[in-house]
């Protein structure tokens, strides 16, 4: 069997692809659901500790019940985004250190463990090569930008990480390359295909052929064309949201009184956290909690206040990603849809329409079109000329998003499926091709 990994921003799977055939996920079991992704999420309950002694972590759909449960705790997300970010070495949970590194082999260890024959899938792994996905460019943050640097550094720590984990023999795969592969299972003629894959943090690009005639290329760079990524995705259209829907109802835009009697406006940097959502846990600090303590009683919106520290403290960020989610898969079927945030004493409700939502948006929208344009150019190559345009990941359902493929190369070239899964899939034929004898 061959093995494939994809470590996501959001979530993570496995899947292995026998010597002929069709890949398969490694189903991950959980209070008997049959789960085919894990949350890429960990969450530290204060006092919950290992045989060692060192601070424990629950990890996919186990860390978000310990989280929901409501125990005190540190809840660790989005990973992925700080791979690019030689700032972020490590942090202090509780009385332990973690690198991220650290934190990366727990998410994975746990995944592995929760598979219904992770036994036999740890020697495996110790064994054989693993084929994991990439960005075309990681970058420092999900609203960074791209380096080689940032880029080199990137993949090395999660190499590191990986063999750190158990996994010795580690090669990487661009995920969009990965969806070619799924993409290219079905078909029964070859292709030149361009591939759209939106992550949580990054969204890739590939041009390349696929089809019967390449599946025996060992080597799948002779059949890339050009190969480009952005920056952003579903992360950047969730801050959108939590900017214009949420922030504002949590004390953004208005104004206190210091000390000094002048009338300042409440800090603006605070919001600009909040939209990452992911960094929330970073907020709870005690300079920050008395910031916000002190602000509140001359503020112009007290109970806004109230509620955003509220936010912080309780470390409410994946209710309000949740949310924020639902609000965006909503706005990709209706026109309108209405953003319900309810937690202690935060009380949002907000009628957010679509329209608006592109709206905001539309900087993201025209970096996205602007990668796409420039990858073509660079490939020299006509959008007429292209057969098929393959779009994967959560944020490929926004229509805002598809319309930017289908005015270049029409809707009817457009296609998807296994929107979620089809990257892990594809890494597991990539191993295949690349080392079956």
């Amino acid at each position: 069997m061959f093995i494939g990994l994809d470590f996501g921003t959001t979530n993570s799977a496995m899947a292995l692809a026998p010597a002929e055939g069709a890949a398969s996920l490694v189903p991950v079991h959980y209070k008997g659901d049959v789960l085919s992704t894990f949350r890429s999420i960990l969450y530290f309950e204060e006092g919950h500790r290992d045989a060692n002694g060192r601070s424990d972590a629950f990890a996919g759909p186990a860390a978000i019940d310990a989280y929901l449960d409501g125990a005190d705790g540190r809840l660790i997300q989005s990973i992925k985004s700080y791979l690019a970010n030689p700032d972020f070495t490590s942090t202090q949970i509780y009385s332990s250190r973690f690198t991220l590194e650290n934190l990366i082999g727990l998410v994975v260890a746990r995944l592995v463990d929760a598979t219904p024959y992770s036994e036999e899938l740890i020697e495996r792994l110790k064994q054989s090569p693993v084929v994991v996905g990439r960005p075309a460019r990681f970058v420092r943050n999900s609203l960074g930008q791209a380096s080689d640097e940032a880029d080199i550094f990137a993949v090395g720590r999660l190499e590191n990480a990986l063999k750190g984990a158990g996994l010795p023999d580690v090669h990487f795969e661009f995920e969009p390359v990965a969806a070619a592969y799924a993409y290219e299972s079905t078909l029964n003629k070859d292709e030149l295909v361009l591939i759209g894959d939106f992550g949580g943090g990054t969204s890739d690009f590939c041009l390349l052929h696929v089809g019967p005639g390449m599946r025996d290329v060992k080597n799948r760079a002779e059949t890339i064309i050009a190969v480009s990524g952005v920056g952003l995705a579903g992360d950047a259209f969730d801050a959108r949201i939590v900017e214009h829907c949420i922030a504002p109802q949590l004390g953004k835009g208005t104004f206190y009184t210091s000390e000094g009697r002048k009338r300042l406006p409440t800090p603006s940097w605070i919001y600009e956290n909040l939209k990452r959502w992911h960094q929330l846990s970073f907020l709870n600090t005690f300079k920050t909690r008395k910031m916000l303590e002190d602000i509140g009683p001359t503020s112009d919106a007290p109970d806004d206040i109230a509620a955003l520290l509220h936010l912080i403290v309780e470390n409410r960020g994946f209710d309000m990603y949740r949310a924020v989610e639902a609000a965006k898969v909503q706005l990709s079927v209706h026109a309108k849809t209405k953003l319900s945030f309810r937690s202690g004493l935060i009380n949002i409700e907000s009628d957010v329409a679509r329209t608006d939502f592109n709206e905001w948006i539309a900087p993201e929208l025209e970096e996205i079109a602007q990668c796409v344009d420039q990858l073509m150019a660079k490939a020299n190559i006509e959008t007429a000329k292209v057969d098929r345009v393959f779009l994967t990941g959560g944020s490929s359902f926004i229509p805002a998003v598809r319309d930017i493929f289908a005015t270049r190369f029409g809707a009817e070239k457009l296609a998807g499926g296994g929107e979620l899964t089809s990257v892990a899939t594809g890494l597991a034929l990539s191993a295949r091709q690349r080392f079956r004898a």
